[in-house]
């Protein structure tokens, strides 16, 4: 494994952590440290996203088990703390973009891997808009978190969480129109 794909997986642990001290945040008298630190370290495995793909290129050790852990990654990331957020907050109007966001999340995978088995060739790339798509998840996941402590912002972590959700929806629209000539023979 090369050091980008160590940072990948490092992003995939990174989760246990953010997860636990969100969870802590919420029964602890001493919430505010707890929720700082997950916000930190959500932040934290958000630049790791970027950091992978560039010490991958810079190093020219990109790998096939580097896209994929980086995929993997990512998914997983956003996808498993936004469906505690909802967990914890018990807000009805995070379920709404949380479902939004975690089904294109699992339809994009779907797809993908369909593609590549009638192709027999891993040769989708991730786009600007995926990039951008990932970007607006973790600008609005984190303010969800700080949301939590901060409850003054909680309108505006509200907005970009829906804003991150139809990004998400014109993501997934705009992958299937790239792809549909696979499906299309």
């Amino acid at each position: 494994m090369t050091l980008a794909s160590y940072i990948s997986c490092l992003r995939i642990v990174l989760i246990i952590p953010i997860i636990y001290l969100t969870n802590l945040g919420f029964w602890e008298n001493s919430s505010s440290f707890y929720n700082y630190l997950a916000l930190f370290l959500f932040i934290f495995a958000g630049i790791t996203d970027y950091l992978d793909g560039y010490v991958a290129r810079k190093t020219n050790t990109e790998t096939q088990l580097g896209a994929l852990l980086d995929l993997i990654a990512d998914k997983l990331l956003v996808s498993l703390v936004m469906i505690w957020m909802v967990f914890l907050t018990h807000n009805p109007w995070i379920v709404a973009p949380a479902l939004i966001i975690v089904s294109r999340e699992l339809i994009i995978s779907t797809l993908r891997q369909q593609i590549i088995k009638k192709t027999g060739k891993n040769n989708l790339s991730v786009s600007f808009v995926g990039k951008s798509k990932t970007t607006i998840q973790l600008i609005a996941i984190s303010m969800l978190i700080l949301a939590r402590e901060v409850t003054e912002i909680w309108l505006l972590a509200m907005i970009a969480i829906w804003f991150a959700a139809f990004f998400s929806l014109y993501s997934l629209f705009t992958y299937i129109s790239e792809w549909f000539k696979y499906f299309s023979n």
